[in-house]
């Protein structure tokens, strides 16, 4: 199937515009990648030149017929679920705002009320913990020198 896109000027000048200055490096490449389309350039070219695949130019020009302008601000809604539940997170937040204790006690209290081991590794919980507010300090213990008698 052919991958055609039909643009009006106000669409070119726009996706020049969203090529040239948008902030974002991703919606820069799509907005080229569908300018080059409405110019009549082959999938396999676009995709050379951008350097992504043919499938993700085919994808844009998809998206462009479906949603327009904002179809190609929005990106992919796509990704990895998250380890941490919101069940898990919800319980991790609210017994590290009632109780002082470590990530690993923590981790142990999610168990304990869950009946599962901890799906994801501490450093994750951690992150998951900074994301909603809470900090952690790890405690350090300073060797204090001795006082020498030395003049």
């Amino acid at each position: 199937m052919k991958c055609v896109v039909e643009l009006t000027e106000a669409e070119n000048q726009t996706l020049h515009r969203l090529s040239v200055n948008h902030k974002h490096r991703g919606v820069r490449t799509r907005a080229a990648g569908v300018l080059l389309l409405g110019r009549r350039v082959k999938l396999t070219e676009i995709a050379s030149k951008l350097g992504v695949s043919g499938q993700s130019a085919y994808n844009w020009a998809h998206t462009w017929r479906k949603q327009g302008v904002c179809g190609l601000l929005t990106g992919h809604k796509g990704g990895r679920p998250r380890a941490l539940s919101e069940g898990m997170l919800a319980t991790a937040t609210e017994v590290a705002r009632t109780e002082s204790m470590t990530l690993g006690q923590i981790a142990k209290r999610i168990e304990v009320v869950y009946g599962e081991p901890m799906p994801c590794a501490l450093e994750t919980l951690s992150v998951a913990l900074r994301r909603e507010g809470f900090s952690f300090k790890r405690n350090s213990f300073s060797l204090k020198k001795a006082q020498s008698g030395r003049l």
